[in-house]
């Protein structure tokens, strides 16, 4: 299978499994909000943050790891990703191990003295945060395995255990609004128990298939990776510093400024924003994960022009996937909020807005970064993204010591934002080689020109139907996404990606077709 197909085949299949998670999300959170209440489900955010540091480095030796192990793949030599593996694993063992012996004593310090929560669900909120570690450790121990995954672009397979994932925790959301006891404790239980299962699965099958997994004692210890892997990941740890401390930091600074016995809508508001920036943000990293392993791979490959040009591609369909969403979504949030959660928080729509801002500013140079990783060289690149995104919370702090609002925060994300974006193309212009003027004619000139035709469309339609209505809703909705659609096929793409996107709906509906045709046949 060629790169473009393959690339194709896995960006279809992540793309639908993310509108199938979303689909069943949007549902299933407006049970927990209620099943919770607003009180209990900003609670559950906050004490969740309280490991966000363990899943942090999770995420960043993982993707440190999936690094090597699709550079290696690349150059085509199974026993070097097999050390690679087995270095991983043993990082992946240790540490864990180490985090949880100090992260449990400190985090249930700071659930009792530090956070603000109502005494009777004291012992629930401590419950909830060793259950978190639990699901940490078991996500921390398997990465190496779902590593794998990525790296030999085993992408399918990944969506249909997460789409499956995403079933099990639908039924778990539905299934508490029927449950009568402390439905804090059993959400909390249910969704570690689902996690552990399909981690588990997901080892299973990577012993299975792939012989780069299999364990040998000698290349456990192997100082030379480990100080790579360490040193890359460490870097990376700088730069994504700020990125933790911007998310659950921030959560944690609003508990703080605003209590949640006295303003509960405040860290509601703030959950449910992240909630739907994450639906939003997932259908585009659906075909950015598709897109990170192959650039990986070709710079192994020492392929450089093809890394930019696809690097670009990921930006421009990134930013491109999120606008489609979003811009709708910015116009009708408040009425979509009260149709998905009947009784949404307070701040919730002007949350939602200032974080989708967010978004489209990171996926804009998305590619870029990615092509950066696959170098290596990440040391300057890490500390300048790194810096900017140290800035957020203080900016935020400096915002809500001053009196501003709680939704100030969000503004402090976006001034931050920006500076990273631009940071991320002139390390890219430095390390790779990137034409920022052909960053600009090739992503920024169409997503901005299909932006201003979404908000020109969404505007004069508002000027029109001034009250918000499902009539409203569904004609600023199909408006906007039929613009997007023929600005994307107009001035998006370019000829060869038209050419793979009219010879892949070819295939489909000949396939369709044809079964068409050999059920009309078999019934007569």
């Amino acid at each position: 299978m060629s790169s473009s197909k393959r690339i194709a085949v896995n960006a279809l299949a992540t793309y639908s499994r993310s509108i199938f998670s979303m689909a069943l999300g949007l549902f299933s959170s407006r049970w927990i909000l209620q099943s919770l209440g607003e009180q209990d489900y900003g609670l559950y955010s906050v004490v969740g943050s309280l490991i966000i540091f363990i899943t942090f480095l999770n995420t960043l030796t993982s993707g440190s790891i999936s690094r090597f192990f699709a550079f290696s793949i690349g150059q085509g030599d199974p026993d070097e990703t097999n050390q690679w593996f087995n270095t991983a694993l043993l990082l992946h063992t240790v540490i864990p191990f180490f985090l949880l012996a100090i992260g449990c004593p400190l985090g249930e310090w700071a659930v009792r003295n530090f956070l603000n929560i109502p005494i009777e669900r004291l012992p629930t909120c401590i419950w909830v945060f060793r259950l978190s570690l639990v699901s940490a450790f078991v996500c921390m121990a398997s990465a190496p395995y779902i590593g794998m995954h990525t790296a030999k672009q085993r992408i399918a397979e990944l969506a249909l255990w997460g789409s499956l994932n995403t079933i099990f925790a639908f039924s778990l959301a539905y299934y508490l609004t029927k449950y009568k006891g402390d439905t804090l404790l059993a959400y909390s239980v249910g969704l570690v128990g689902i996690t552990i299962i399909f981690q588990m699965v997901q080892v299973f099958r990577a012993r299975c298939m792939f012989p780069e997994c299999r364990i040998k004692v000698r290349y456990l210890y192997d100082k030379a990776r480990l100080r790579q892997v360490l040193s890359f990941s460490g870097w990376r740890l700088f730069g994504s510093l700020g990125a933790m401390l911007r998310n659950q930091g921030t959560a944690i600074l609003l508990n703080k400024y605003f209590s949640p016995v006295s303003y509960p809508y405040v860290n509601a508001s703030y959950s449910v924003a992240n909630n739907v920036s994450s639906y939003t943000q997932t259908l585009s990293t659906a075909l950015l994960g598709a897109f990170t392993p192959e650039i990986t791979a070709t710079e192994g490959r020492g392929d450089r022009e093809r890394v930019l040009v696809q690097a670009s591609r990921a930006s421009k369909f990134g930013t491109y996937l999120i606008l489609l969403f979003a811009i709708p979504l910015m116009f009708e949030i408040d009425y979509v909020l009260v149709i998905w959660l009947k009784n949404p928080p307070q701040l919730a729509g002007i949350f939602c807005r200032l974080i989708l801002t967010m978004f489209i500013i990171d996926k804009i140079t998305f590619g870029q970064q990615v092509a950066v990783s696959a170098k290596g060289d990440i040391a300057g690149y890490q500390m300048t993204v790194g810096g900017c995104l140290l800035l957020t919370l203080p900016i935020a702090w400096l915002f809500l010591h001053l009196g501003y609002g709680a939704t100030s925060v969000g503004w402090a994300f976006l001034i931050t934002f920006f500076f990273c974006s631009a940071g991320r193309l002139f390390w890219a212009r430095y390390l790779v080689g990137l034409s920022v003027v052909a960053w600009i004619r090739i992503v920024f000139f169409p997503c901005v020109t299909v932006l201003l035709a979404g908000v020109s469309i969404g505007v004069l339609i508002q000027s029109v139907w001034i009250q918000a209505s499902f009539f409203r809703f569904c004609t600023l909705t199909a408006s906007t996404v039929t613009s997007s659609l023929l600005l994307g096929w107009m001035i998006v793409l370019n000829e060869p990606e038209k050419f793979v996107v009219k010879g892949g709906l070819l295939r489909i509906v000949n396939r369709i077709t044809k079964s068409i045709f050999a059920c009309l046949a078999g019934r007569s």
